[in-house]
C-alpha cells in the first residue's frame, strides 16, 4: 500500500506541474503577440520619410521671404491660379468666380489689374479663410484623422491636380502630399507678401510637400 500511495502522489504532482506549465504558456502568449504588432503601431505614429517638423515649416517660410513682394508676374501658372481661384466673391454658398470683362491690360485679357485683385482677395482669405481644407497629421492618413487647424498658426496655399486641372486650396494644417506654394503666419499675412519671392513660389508648384514626388501637370 505505501508503494501504491507513493505512485499516486508522484502522478498527482506530475499532472499539477504539467497543468501549471500549460497555464503559464497560455498566459504569456498575448505578450508575444503584442511584441509582433508593436512595429506597426510605431510606424502609424510617425517617424517616416515624409514627416514635416516645425523647423521644416520655418525653413519653407524663410525661403519665400527672399524676394521683392508685389504681385506674381503676368502669364505665369501662379498668377493664373490666383486669378482663377480668388478673383471673385466668397459667399457661404461657395466661391463665385468673376465672370465680367478682364481689365488687362489689354482689356479683355487677364492682366496686372486682374492679378492685383486676385492677390488682394488671396491675402484677405489667408488672414481669415472662409473655406479651409483639412490636412495635417501625416502623409497618407485616413481622412477621418485629418484636422482643419493644427494650432500652429500657419495658413497654407497648396495645389493639387483635379479633374478640371491644377487647383488650389487653403489649409491651416500641413498640406501633406500637396504642392505647398505659399505659407504665411495667419496673424501677419502682410509679412509674406511684402517679401515674397514669386519665383520660389512658382517652383514650389513642381514639388510635393510631405509626400512622394508626383508629376501633377
Amino acid at each position: 500500500m505505501p508503494r501504491a500511495s507513493n505512485r499516486l502522489l508522484v502522478s498527482a504532482l506530475l499532472c499539477a506541474g504539467a497543468f501549471t506549465v500549460t497555464r503559464l504558456a497560455f498566459v504569456s502568449a498575448p505578450a508575444s503577440s503584442s511584441r509582433q504588432h508593436s512595429p506597426v503601431v510605431l510606424s502609424a505614429r510617425g517617424g517616416g520619410e515624409y514627416d514635416i517638423s516645425d523647423a521644416d515649416i520655418q525653413n519653407f517660410y524663410n525661403s519665400l521671404l527672399t524676394g521683392q513682394g508685389g504681385d506674381p508676374p503676368k502669364g505665369t501658372v501662379l498668377s493664373e491660379l490666383v486669378v482663377k481661384f480668388f478673383h471673385g466673391d466668397f459667399t457661404p454658398q461657395g466661391f463665385k468666380r468673376y465672370s465680367g470683362l478682364w481689365k488687362g491690360p489689354p482689356p479683355g485679357n487677364i492682366g496686372k489689374k486682374d492679378i492685383a485683385v486676385g492677390v488682394a482677395k488671396l491675402k484677405e482669405q489667408m488672414a481669415n479663410p472662409m473655406f479651409v481644407t483639412k490636412g495635417g497629421v501625416g502623409y497618407g492618413v485616413d481622412e477621418t484623422q485629418k484636422v482643419e487647424d493644427d494650432g500652429k498658426g500657419w495658413v497654407w496655399l497648396a495645389a493639387e491636380m483635379s479633374p478640371g486641372g491644377l487647383a488650389v486650396e487653403l489649409f491651416k494644417s500641413v498640406p501633406f502630399g500637396k504642392r505647398a506654394i505659399l505659407v504665411a503666419k495667419q496673424s501677419n499675412v502682410d509679412e509674406l507678401f511684402q517679401k515674397v519671392n514669386w519665383d520660389t513660389a512658382l517652383g514650389n508648384i513642381e514639388k510635393t510637400f510631405g509626400g512622394p514626388q508626383v508629376k501633377q501637370r
